[in-house]
């Protein structure tokens, strides 16, 4: 673990800390990130996606066993329900 002291820098009506390019590096942050706020304390995370891999589970599982779904479950708008909650 790496620890670094820095200061907080005004940024408008915000504050903001400025995080070098190797500690992003190290970190493997990307573009959206969590944010957990406690006392004296915040934690930035990457976020993940928790649908991620379930259109190929299930083709795999369609694939595997057609008959396990039954004929009114259509898969038509599967790409519109994965990317729910991802805004």
């Amino acid at each position: 673990m790496t620890t670094i002291t820095t200061k907080l820098i005004r940024d408008g009506n915000s504050v903001a800390v400025r995080l070098p390019k190797t500690v992003l590096a190290m970190s493997g942050l990307r573009d959206n990130i969590q944010m957990e706020v406690r006392e004296g304390q915040i934690t930035l995370r990457s976020v993940t996606n928790s649908r991620s891999g379930w259109k190929e589970q299930m083709i795999k599982i369609v694939s595997s066993d057609p008959k396990s779904l039954q004929s009114d479950i259509e898969l038509n708008d599967w790409d519109t329900t994965s990317n729910d909650g991802l805004n």
